[in-house]
């Protein structure tokens, strides 16, 4: 009797200890949660809406949580949060040029022009808005008035990168590809990771077959490794240029930030196709562009080139036959059809 007392209690002391260790488990638990829950990080849009809420008239708030919403692409909240600005500030050229952004976004051209000659009213001596009316009158095609604004801005200050490379563009977009090398240089020396302008001098001298072109944008690349489209550029020149291999380890790259970028897929074919005359990687690498995009009339075109050169006639010919379906005016396809209608008669 008084061992089966014992076991008894010594079993319930057991349970106790056991629930109390349980408890204490749950606790700790439930503490460890609580903990997770209040460390979890707000996004930015939510902490401005804090600070907004804490005090509603500070026009930098409401422009900083516009800004979060334009990366977001939600137009219509940041045009809310700018025009609240706005009645805060009415003279904010901060907001003004935020506010210009947004009807680029919308494609309102009349309501970029105007709110940036408010932003110009508001502060004459403000670089930025002359610089976004260069950029403006350069998509419409009005250079000379762009080259105008361009000018004022570099009497403002004569260090503003950004107006340099617009001059830049300008120019190369009037055919006069020596004074756009030019303002490229002056804005790549003012700013040397302002990537647009070493960019556009990487195409300049691809262009011109200059000597220092490779070693040039393989600098470019090594400068700005995460900016895809320097080492796109690089890519191209290399396969054009005797180093395929070289061309594809960086598709390959490209293509681990990128896996079912069509465009990349169909470079790998081609420099395959045209460079190595490996025509079953080409035919393996077309056919994955035209998975991504069945659209794709330069994959479907050289897949069929890529047949013919095979000598599956019959298949090459169904290929052709589908990209004229598709574009009628399409004249390689037209070419390879007769070409393949003369080999087979």
């Amino acid at each position: 009797m008084k061992k089966t007392l014992l076991c008894l209690c010594v079993g319930l002391a057991l349970m106790a200890v056991s629930c109390d260790h349980q408890n204490k488990n749950d606790k700790q638990e439930d503490d460890t949660q609580k903990v997770e829950q209040a460390e979890l990080p707000k996004n930015p849009i939510d902490l401005l809406s804090d600070s907004i809420a804490a005090d509603g008239t500070r026009a930098d708030l409401y422009l900083k949580r516009a800004q979060a919403y334009i990366n977001n692409e939600q137009v219509g909240l940041a045009m809310m949060d700018v025009n609240q600005a706005l009645q805060l500030d009415p003279q904010n050229v901060d907001a003004l040029l935020i506010l210009s952004d947004i009807y680029y976004m919308l494609g309102d051209e009349s309501n970029i022009t105007a709110t940036l000659n408010k932003a110009l009213e508001a502060d004459p001596y403000d670089s930025r808005p002359m610089v976004k009316l260069a950029e403006l009158n350069l998509l419409q095609q009005n250079y000379n008035l762009a080259i105008g604004y361009t000018d004022n801005a570099l009497k403002t200050s004569s260090y503003n990168p950004r107006a340099y490379f617009v001059r830049g563009m300008v120019y190369m977009a009037k055919q006069d590809t020596a004074s756009a090398l030019r303002n490229f240089l002056l804005a790549r020396e003012q700013d040397g990771d302002f990537f647009d302008p070493q960019r556009e001098i990487c195409k300049i001298y691809m262009a011109q077959h200059n000597p220092v072109a490779g070693d040039f944008m393989r600098a470019t690349v090594r400068h700005f490794p995460e900016e895809p489209l320097a080492r796109y550029d690089l890519a191209l020149f290399l396969q054009d240029n005797g180093y395929p291999e070289e061309a594809l380890a960086h598709y390959d790259t490209l293509l681990t930030l990128q896996p079912g970028n069509s465009r990349l897929l169909f470079n790998k074919g081609y420099v395959y196709f045209i460079y190595l005359g490996d025509n079953e990687q080409a035919l393996n690498y077309f056919n994955q562009s035209l998975e991504c995009d069945p659209n794709y009339l330069d994959a479907l075109y050289n897949k069929g080139r890529v047949l013919e050169q095979m000598g599956n006639y019959v298949q090459a010919m169904e290929i052709f036959k589908k990209v004229l379906e598709k574009s009628p005016n399409y004249q390689l396809a037209i070419d390879a059809i007769n070409r393949i209608s003369n080999q087979t008669e």
